[in-house]
């Protein structure tokens, strides 16, 4: 299996049955579909447009992308015209989500934290908190701050022990959504 199968196998096992993922496309199989092209294209594009971090095992995937020049896309155009035909009945949470996310995000210099999964074969053993802590201090060397959206009271906690802290209250998403807690982290000191 190549590197990017085994990213991509663990980005569909981390979201499988994540809160916000049943949100946006409520029925497992349409979800299961969905994400599998949306990965697909959220990897290869942050593959040009930012970068891809992975530990050895592929058990814990990162997906950064550059905001230095203002909010982040996940997708090229093409693609997200490709994502917003493959949401059919749900395209309007997909909308709902992007507005709201992009009215939060950040117009300063940063790093986007965009997606973060981790194999719930080893979610709890502290894989994901070590090779988040990695990549968090490449960018304190390139003195840049850091912005997520965190999905789970549980991931959001992760990540104030990793240093960052609550941007704003949480974004409120329609239809009886999850809350996401977008998160600041400024580079610390090397």
């Amino acid at each position: 299996m190549s590197t990017e199968d085994t990213r991509l196998r663990t980005l569909l096992r981390a979201f499988r049955d994540d809160a916000f993922a049943q949100w946006l496309l409520p029925e497992r199989a349409h979800r299961h579909h969905v994400y599998r092209e949306w990965f697909s294209m959220v990897l290869a594009h942050a593959e040009t447009a930012g970068r891809v971090i992975a530990g050895a095992d592929d058990l814990a995937v990162q997906v950064w992308l550059s905001g230095r020049t203002g909010p982040p896309a996940m997708l090229d155009d093409a693609a997200t015209e490709r994502l917003l035909e493959l949401a059919g009945p749900q395209v309007h949470r997909f909308r709902a989500f992007g507005n709201l996310s992009t009215d939060r995000h950040p117009r300063e210099p940063h790093q986007y934290l965009a997606l973060i999964g981790v194999d719930p074969a080893v979610q709890g053993t502290g894989i994901g908190g070590r090779e988040l802590g990695d990549a968090l201090r490449e960018w304190d060397i390139d003195g840049l701050p850091c912005y997520l959206e965190a999905s789970s009271e549980r991931s959001r906690n992760l990540y104030l022990r990793l240093g960052f802290r609550d941007f704003g209250d949480p974004i409120v998403l329609p239809h009886d959504g999850p809350g996401l807690y977008p998160m600041w982290r400024e580079p610390h000191a090397t």
